[in-house]
């Protein structure tokens, strides 16, 4: 189904990079709208131009009040002057979907947490992460766990370390391992924070689908 009639100037994207050396989300906007062409900024990180190359396969996704739509494209020009642009060809069609919850991938990084008590925090511990996503985390654990309680987490990134707080809201003991797999939802992540773990998900994506694997 086509919903190009809620392509306008200056409408909100994410364009979203699966492949390659600038795998990522980046926030964007639409610059014009053609028959056959769409020009969208070319998007920035850390205040440097993104230098995403003709041809280069992207998914974009924008929003309205109620539902969320996307499209897959290609950049087919960069342009420079007198802003940078990227030009994509219009799409053919555009699909509105669900807002969908955090893309999860099987993950194995370092992870510890601390309990928040009534009396603070409590020590330490040690966790193995089983997967992965820019809304939560899931990992194993020899310490108890109780379901809805609040965690401080530190996650060791190969991008980078991140601390941030999330709640339980999935807890079970294994009676044949006596370990608890616990699954956090994130609850105090800063925009730069979660696409700091996005970036990560998408890098072990591209890897699994160089292996195979998905």
């Amino acid at each position: 189904m086509s919903y190009s009639e809620k392509l306008a100037h200056g409408l909100a994207i994410d364009l979203v990079v699966y492949d390659g050396e600038y795998c990522g989300k980046y926030r964007s906007r639409i610059e014009e709208v053609g028959e056959k062409i769409l020009t969208v900024g070319v998007p920035y990180e850390k205040g440097e131009v993104v230098p995403l190359r003709e041809g280069t396969k992207v998914v974009i996704t924008f929003w309205d009040n109620f539902s969320a739509y996307e499209f897959e494209g290609e950049i087919m020009q960069r342009i420079a002057v007198p802003i940078p642009l990227l030009v994509l060809k219009f799409p053919d069609s555009i699909t509105k979907v669900q807002r969908r919850n955090y893309v999860r991938v099987p993950a194995s990084f370092s992870l510890s947490f601390r309990t928040v008590t009534d009396e603070g925090l409590s020590d330490l511990s040690r966790g193995t992460m089983v997967d992965l996503s820019g809304g939560g985390v899931r990992f194993i654990t020899d310490e108890t766990v109780e379901n809805k309680a609040l965690l401080y987490i530190l996650l060791g990134l190969p991008n980078g370390e991140i601390q941030t707080s999330g709640r339980v809201c999935r807890t079970a003991k294994s009676e044949e391992t006596k370990r608890y797999d616990v699954t956090v939802e994130f609850s105090d992540l800063s925009e730069r924070e979660r696409d700091h773990i996005i970036r990560c998900v998408f890098e072990r994506q591209r890897e699994m689908r160089k292996k195979g694997l998905m």
